[in-house]
């Protein structure tokens, strides 16, 4: 139930994202071009572009939960895996590594998951709706702070350029957040009143041109609570066709 609940508030979030990166837009359409080198930023984020990048996460949820081809994902991170650090302010963030590789198809899940030094197996087969519902929780869980980062970035992702991720074509996002020109930082302050501990994210994502969904990222983040305990985590991810 709690794994439920936390699912919902990861929805309800990226929606106020969402909703930020809109006023981003709005922001930077706001005030009249004033000189030749201000008219990129007064003509605003490309919105197509914006939930282009913000819809491809969730893409690759849907896409896990619901399979209609094979496919492996691999990811690799270093993230905050202290249970008890939301409920103990007294707590402090405890960084280790986070691997979590598979194998997905209409028919079977077979995921591994490794977090610090506690490993984990699930296999599903379809119609078994328990395991297949852990196995989701699973994916869901791994991919939730990628897609939260990316939702609070994308309103200053470069515009996308052609790439290629093995044979696959996609579209090539970068962001940082530091280096926000001023009015992007009216898009960032909104989006930090829904997500409050990102400060800054830097990183890149490869969004499918066929299916819109998330093939590739590489991405850092830097957290700050509101205790002022501050961390850095590292997302890793690749779908590879099977």
């Amino acid at each position: 139930m709690n794994r439920v609940k936390s699912s919902r508030r990861v929805w309800a979030t990226l929606a106020g994202l969402m909703v930020a990166a809109a006023l981003l837009g709005c922001s930077k359409k706001a005030g009249p071009t004033m000189n030749p080198s201000s008219s990129f930023e007064a003509s605003g984020p490309n919105m197509t572009d914006v939930r282009r990048l913000n819809n491809g996460a969730t893409k690759l949820i849907d896409a896990m939960n619901k399979p209609t081809t094979s496919f492996h994902f691999s990811f690799k991170g270093q993230e905050n895996i202290n249970d008890r650090f939301a409920a103990d302010q007294t707590q402090q963030p405890l960084v280790a590594p986070v691997v979590l590789e598979a194998d997905i198809s209409p028919e079977e899940l077979d995921l591994v998951e490794t977090r610090g030094s506690t490993k984990r197996e699930i296999k599903a087969k379809w119609g078994d709706e328990t395991n297949w519902a852990m196995a989701n929780v699973t994916t869901l869980g791994t991919l939730t702070n990628p897609n939260l980062v990316i939702a609070v970035a994308s309103g200053v992702a470069t515009p996308p350029v052609a790439d290629l991720v093995g044979l696959a074509p996609a579209d090539e996002f970068t962001f940082d957040t530091s280096a926000a020109t001023p009015s992007q930082k009216v898009g960032l302050k909104a989006a930090r009143l829904v997500l409050s501990t990102i400060r800054d994210c830097k990183g890149t994502a490869w969004i499918s041109k066929d299916s819109g969904v998330l093939i590739k990222f590489n991405i850092d983040a830097d957290y700050v609570d509101r205790y002022n305990r501050a961390w850095r985590e590292h997302y890793e991810g690749e779908v590879t066709p099977k």
